[in-house]
């Protein structure tokens, strides 16, 4: 099969393209500042033409570094608006929480806990029982009632009014 004729305009313009693409590279790596990105700036140029620039320009070859130099600046007024809106990775550090506790924080839950145990120790027995086993041991509410030999409901009502118990003396203790 014969390949097909090639439009005049066309074929006056990949000529063109073809004898200034020393001159259109070296214009693109000035503005880009690197031949791979220089290289893809001048493809994207002759892919943006479509090959032929309107029949109203006079010089094919200052038409194509007008489309270089403005395919750079739409690149680059991208890249800015792009590195704006995403997130400085060091304010974002400051931002979100630490992944380890303070040492202060690490002191100060010791301390709470210290406190919690011996409000715990200080229950009636049956109620520090279960109270450790529902959240320390983390044991279901039937097994806690079988090993004290009470109701689940019962079991649940010591656990509730003894974390009331524990909650009202630390907020009394240490007011928020």
């Amino acid at each position: 099969m014969p390949p097909l004729p090639a439009h005049p305009q066309r074929q006056k313009h990949a000529d063109v393209f073809e004898r200034s693409y020393g001159h259109l590279l070296s214009y693109a790596r000035k503005l880009t500042g690197d031949r791979a990105d220089a290289e893809d700036l001048v493809q994207e140029a002759w892919c943006l033409t479509d090959g032929s620039p309107p029949e109203s320009v006079a010089s094919p070859f200052l038409y194509l570094r007008a489309v270089i130099r403005n395919l750079f600046v739409s690149n680059l007024r991208r890249r800015r608006r792009q590195a704006e809106s995403a997130l400085d990775t060091d304010s974002l550090e400051q931002i979100l929480p630490a992944d380890q506790p303070s040492p202060e924080e690490v002191v100060m839950a010791r301390l709470e806990m210290e406190r919690l145990t011996g409000l715990i120790s200080a229950m009636p027995p049956r109620q520090a029982t279960a109270v450790r086993m529902y959240h320390f041991e983390n044991r279901k509410l039937k097994d806690i009632a079988a090993h004290l030999d009470i109701s689940v409901s019962f079991a649940q009502a010591l656990i509730a009014s003894g974390l009331a118990d524990c909650a009202e003396e630390l907020d009394r203790a240490c007011p928020r």
